[in-house]
């Protein structure tokens, strides 16, 4: 068993350099109801802080996508963020969110198969996120048990009767480089050892590519679509207003 964390740009800067762990799950961003992602403005250098401080890191993205063709929109562009790096622990799809409670087991089914699926088909080793009370009300797992679990239970205990391979124990855990409360993990198994071995997450015959460019490119394109969103609200609050007016 190995004891890591998990992190976003909510915990600030990290001083890597203090930092003892097993292991890192790093955030790389949020999807978007209609696919493709926002990268946590933190993402690269938290990975260049665990890469530097010698943890084995893996990432994790919050889903918000409204349909299994967003997900796999979604998948498609963290796959592409993170074509170039060498990841040693699962790329997870963090599914949790409130406004899946009223969407009902089979779409939530449909949409997690969607980008699990789309990413692993681009060479990763995909792992869903979920707590137990979701898994057991909200999920068809039984559709879903061809992937790797990450489950979050506080309880003391994992609720969950089927299979996992990372818990999530506590929210409130204390980390020394790690500025207030943090999220805490136990990985029961050898996962780096898993995904070098299976050629995953960027150890195949896929050389190394510039991530950094990679990471800059889909950061400026983020920010056109913003852009662009922010003016379409403009002209329609403008129609809005001579219509009412």
């Amino acid at each position: 068993m190995k004891t890591g964390f998990d992190l976003s740009s909510h915990q600030g800067a990290v001083n890597w350099g203090k930092v003892k762990s097993d292991f890192a799950l790093i955030r790389a961003g949020w999807s978007w109801y209609n696919g493709g992602m926002n990268i946590d403005q933190r993402f690269a250098e938290n990975v260049a802080g665990a890469q530097g401080a010698g943890i084995p890191w893996g990432v994790y993205l919050y889903a918000y996508d409204r349909s299994p063709e967003a997900a796999e929109v979604s998948a498609g562009r963290l796959a592409d963020l993170l074509d170039g790096y060498q990841i040693p622990y699962p790329v997870a799809y963090d599914f949790e969110d409130n406004q899946y409670l009223s969407t009902g087991r089979e779409r939530n089914t449909a949409i997690c198969r969607a980008f699990l699926s789309t990413l692993q088909a681009r060479g990763y080793y995909v792992m869903l996120y979920t707590y137990t009370n979701f898994a057991k009300g909200y999920l068809e797992m039984d559709r879903l048990g061809e992937y790797d679990l990450w489950i979050a239970d506080y309880t003391g205990k994992v609720g969950w009767p089927g299979e996992y391979g990372i818990w999530q124990y506590t929210a409130a855990g204390r980390l020394t480089g790690v500025s207030g409360p943090v999220d805490l993990d136990r990985a029961y198994k050898d996962y780096p050892a898993i995904i070098q071995g299976a050629g995953l997450n960027g150890y195949g015959d896929r050389e190394p590519g510039d991530c950094q460019s990679k990471l800059e490119a889909l950061g400026k394109e983020n920010a056109a679509l913003r852009e662009e969103l922010a003016r379409a609200e403009g002209k329609l609050a403008a129609i809005r207003e001579v219509v009412i007016g």
